[in-house]
């Protein structure tokens, strides 16, 4: 691969990028879906560089250059977390055209997109659980193993990746608890585990009887469709099936999906007396400050100040 100087044109990078990438990808020391990230960030960002080398904008790539890449991210409408996922991905990757001596970081100190203090997604309210639940038809396999999914995520707040990460195996009895072991978010090894109530417990129970599933390498859950039969369910499938429930029993709120069903284990744990420190561990959040965000929603609500107003 040529080396680019400093001095070379910003055209030249973006002639060269897709070599670039690739080797910064490898040179990463992050997990699959991390890379993944990684590349769809850059890929956005080739985009951009070369809108601005059709529109006569070719010159040296300066940090106004990655402060406009910002504004144009920020004109698409992304979140502010999907904005700064794309911002970090960025940073990142000048960082390593510098240490390598291939283009000079003119990404250094730019800042991120400022988040408001709160989640993108609302928890279901007790009634909207109960009636999603109460909506699945578990007659057939498909309807077993998607109360399954839902119940579980609903009890124990696991994300959309590890209910679809989880083996059979992963399931293991102590002299106490029923556990599932999963793979937290930005690690390697499944050490992390959820207590499974009866409750959460048996309809999965029910579900792997009706596969006549006891293989401990099996997927916990499967397509049941003909293309994909018996592989292990994707997120995109498990996030479509849950919202297409939602509707189905009337909330068609963009703020509420399946990782509103994450939300809801949190906001009902608090409401019925678990503590902070309870929800965060099983939430597995690395920040306590996380976790207290539910606390503050919780409370707000229920000792809200306009309720003092008697006009």
């Amino acid at each position: 691969m040529k080396e680019i100087t400093p001095r070379q044109p910003a055209g030249t990078l973006a002639a060269n990028l897709d070599q670039l990438i690739e080797s910064f990808l490898l040179a990463q020391d992050v997990g699959i879906t991390s890379k993944m990230v990684y590349r769809r960030a850059l890929k956005r960002f080739k985009e951009f560089l070369s809108l601005r080398e059709a529109a006569g904008g070719v010159g040296y790539l300066t940090k106004t250059d990655i402060v406009q890449y910002k504004s144009h991210l920020l004109a698409e409408g992304l979140s502010p977390r999907t904005g700064n996922l794309y911002l970090t991905s960025v940073r990142q990757f000048f960082k390593y055209l510098e240490s390598n001596r291939i283009y000079p970081d003119v990404s250094a100190g730019l800042k991120g997109f400022k988040r408001s203090y709160g989640f993108n997604r609302d928890p279901l309210t007790l009634q909207q659980a109960r009636d999603l639940l109460n909506s699945i038809d578990t007659s057939d396999m498909i309807g077993l193993r998607d109360f399954a999914m839902i119940n579980l995520m609903l009890r124990t707040g696991l994300r959309t990746m590890e209910v679809v990460g989880s083996n059979v195996g992963d399931i293991r009895q102590t002299s106490n608890a029923t556990l599932l072991y999963v793979r937290s978010k930005g690690k390697d090894a499944k050490d992390d585990f959820v207590v499974l109530t009866r409750e959460a417990y048996e309809p999965i129970t029910r579900y792997l009887a009706a596969r006549h599933c006891t293989d401990p390498r099996a997927a916990l859950f499967v397509s049941h469709s003909n293309n994909n039969k018996d592989k292990r369910i994707t997120t995109k499938t498990l996030r479509f099936d849950v919202k297409q429930k939602l509707l189905g029993i009337g909330v068609y709120s963009s703020r509420i999906s399946a990782h509103s069903l994450r939300h809801t284990f949190a906001t009902m744990a608090l409401q019925n007396g678990a503590t902070i420190e309870q929800v965060r561990d099983t939430l597995r959040h690395q920040n306590i400050t996380t976790t207290q965000i539910y606390v503050h929603t919780t409370d707000r609500l229920e000792h809200a100040a306009e309720d003092t107003i008697k006009i």
